[in-house]
């Protein structure tokens, strides 16, 4: 097995985090989270979504957001930018990379984007183009990269169709997300490794969900196929208000345990973020209290 010296870790609690729950969390108490989770030693983090508020309340402070980052040396915020418009917003604001998304699954990413999934490669396409000539980095993130909750498990061959797509017209990564957490590890393995054989020199990156608990064994499996980067949430929070079932992400605190037993260093102080598990707890819960109060 194989068992790297280090790890990176994106947190994503902020963005897939929040983007489902039903109270709205003030901007000033998201930029204060955002200096803790800093703090802690994050130094990826996705901080918003660049979607229209109406589809996604909590995201309807994108642009402030992207005005009020914490600008600290080694730290790179990213943003789900979803078309042309989003771009535009994107490029307003702090926020250094673009992170454009689509799903593996036709079906779900007509429920998530109202378009096929060439249909939303072929808005991608140029708005990679675009994205790199201002000088920004570009990531690619493929949705339901495993298992739809429409259509059920999902052809490696379509993942690696629309990969393909995605390299070629310039990504600088690449994500897999299991969006409702029924990827096993031999899926994970399958594909991710397969993928790093093709394309060598681009980043994997994975975005896991934990219905049947199978999160950090797919961690692990990610592990071995060459991963680089694995997305989390502080106290597990998040969900895909486009995918029936979806539950949280794997649990920040839970995986940075895990991989600094087996000797896998993450830049983190666990302590920091086992404390962060409880704030995020305790700042939703002021917030729906605070919408009861209303």
């Amino acid at each position: 097995m194989i068992f790297p010296e280090k790890l990176k870790i994106r947190d994503v609690t902020l963005r897939d985090g929040l983007q489902n729950e039903p109270v709205f969390v003030e901007t000033d108490q998201k930029v204060n989270k955002i200096k803790n989770l800093i703090e802690a030693g994050f130094d990826r983090l996705e901080v918003t979504s660049f979607v229209h508020p109406k589809w996604v309340p909590a995201m309807q402070d994108a642009d402030e957001i992207g005005q009020n980052l914490p600008m600290t040396r080694g730290v790179e915020y990213e943003a789900l930018v979803p078309n042309r418009r989003g771009l535009d917003r994107f490029l307003n604001s702090k926020i250094h990379n673009a992170l454009f998304f689509l799903s593996a699954s036709t079906q779900h990413n007509q429920a998530n984007l109202n378009k096929s999934s060439n249909e939303s490669l072929i808005e991608i396409k140029d708005l990679i183009e675009q994205t790199t000539k201002e000088g920004r980095k570009t990531i690619g993130a493929i949705s339901t990269a495993f298992v739809c909750p429409f259509a059920g498990i999902v052809p490696y061959s379509e993942v690696e169709r629309i990969a393909e797509f995605l390299v070629k017209n310039g990504v600088c990564e690449l994500g897999l997300g299991d969006t409702i957490g029924k990827a096993t590890p031999k899926q994970v393995y399958e594909y991710c490794s397969r993928l790093a054989e093709k394309f060598p020199d681009v980043p994997i990156g994975l975005h896991l969900h934990d219905t049947y608990g199978y999160g950090l064994a797919n961690v692990m499996a990610g592990i071995q196929a060459g991963v680089h980067l694995v997305d989390v949430a502080q106290a597990g929070l998040g969900g895909c208000p486009y995918a029936p079932g979806s539950p949280g992400n794997i649990q920040a605190s839970r995986v940075v345990e895990f991989l600094e037993k087996q000797n896998i260093k993450t830049g983190l102080d666990l302590e920091r973020v086992k404390n962060l598990d409880k704030a995020f707890r305790e700042l939703l819960n002021n917030a729906r209290n605070f919408k009861e109060t209303v």
